[in-house]
């Protein structure tokens, strides 16, 4: 069985504090929601705005639109009239593609019974600087710490966890009051059969933990999370926190934290000070309440470390929307008795109200990491 990893005392502490700090300092705006995924379209690689190498890893996934389901699914490059077909009508997945210097734009196409749905477009540019601060799709600019936004066609993927049955859950015990968990796969959804429900009850604002350990591997410096969230009722979440745990081949584990609040209004991450670890806010805005309620979003966030456990976080997508976070690096790395090169992704919901319910799905919950 994998060994269950939790986070320490120190952290449920820090994030029992949290929670009580009502004049927490609000940045930026909110979020805006899009309505359910309105391109039907989701490109993951190459990211839109982004500059990157050749070869590439080109992927997207794809629903079909006007509430038909795909036939085909393929992709142009520039102006070429050759369109290059995914593997199936949901999903484009190559890597190794080989494409020259300068701007590209490659334009993804899907058909339905019904015809061509609309088509979505992501530009980059290939061995030179970022295109620009947005894009049609993923959107972006080059991340922080000079981890590049686009996925490295070397990287490996993980499975797809919804699908994992390697799922366990508890109460966060660093959060007030109280909660109950369970999980279920398959969940039939909106646009998706193959989701992984997440449900919760909560009293007093507590919160629900769920882990799985999907991987060994210490020698992975750099990740990307790529999922789809859709939660029923988005004014009962306070927080959505989307963590990987690493042991690295020293035996200490690296939390990279990482958690939309509603108490800062930010994309959070945490770091180790004063031997414990802790939140902090960030120049990318998020708030889970304004969401909107049974929509699917698309959330993908980069983060790197370097030897010694000293993390950055490069960026968030959310929703076609590219964003980078501004000195959000810190040590983040503690010996705790784990297991040497376990991955461990947690998510956790926390409540907002004195009490009520959660329901989220996940969709192609992977992390990719080279």
């Amino acid at each position: 069985m994998p060994v269950i990893q939790k986070k320490s005392r120190s952290f449920r502490q820090a994030k029992r504090r949290r929670l009580f700090l009502s004049t927490f300092a609000v940045l930026f705006g909110v979020v805006s929601a899009q309505a359910a995924l309105a391109s039907n379209i989701t490109v993951a690689s190459p990211v839109s705005g982004t500059a990157t190498q050749s070869p590439l890893w080109v992927r997207a996934h794809n629903v079909g639109c006007n509430g038909l389901t795909p036939t085909a699914f393929g992709y142009s490059v520039d102006n070429s009239g050759t369109t290059t077909m995914g593997v199936t009508p949901y999903d484009i997945d190559r890597t190794n593609v080989s494409i020259g210097g300068g701007t590209h734009t490659i334009h993804f196409k899907a058909w339905t019974s019904g015809g061509i749905c609309p088509v979505v477009s992501t530009t980059f540019n290939v061995g030179g600087s970022s295109t620009s601060s947005g894009g049609s799709s993923s959107g972006g600019s080059t991340s922080s710490g000079g981890a590049s936004a686009s996925i490295p066609s070397y990287a490996r993927a993980s499975a797809d966890l919804d699908v994992s049955n390697n799922w366990a859950y508890e109460h966060d015990a660093g959060t007030p009051g109280s909660s109950r968990g369970s999980t279920v796969f398959p969940a039939t959804t909106p646009l998706y059969d193959n989701a992984r429900e997440f449900y919760m009850t909560y009293s007093n604002r507590g919160g629900e933990r769920w882990h799985n350990s999907f991987a060994n591997d210490t020698s992975s410096t750099h990740f990307v999370l790529d999922t789809y969230v859709y939660v029923k009722d988005p004014s009962q979440l306070a927080n959505l926190e989307l963590d990987l745990n690493q042991v690295m081949s020293n035996g200490e584990t690296v939390i990279y934290g990482t958690q939309c609040s509603v108490y800062s209004h930010t994309w959070e991450w945490t770091y180790y000070g004063g031997g414990s670890p802790h939140w902090h806010s960030s120049n990318i805005s998020c708030n889970p309440r304004s969401w909107s309620a049974n929509t699917w979003h698309h959330i993908q966030i980069g983060f790197h470390r370097d030897s010694s456990g000293y993390v950055t976080h490069d960026w968030v997508n959310f929703d076609g929307t590219h964003s980078t976070f501004s000195g959000a690096s810190g040590g983040s790395a503690k010996a705790l008795g784990w297991a040497k090169g376990s991955l461990l992704m947690n998510i956790q919901m926390d409540g907002y109200n004195s009490s009520g319910s959660i329901t989220a799905y996940f969709h192609k919950t992977m992390f990719y990491r080279w």
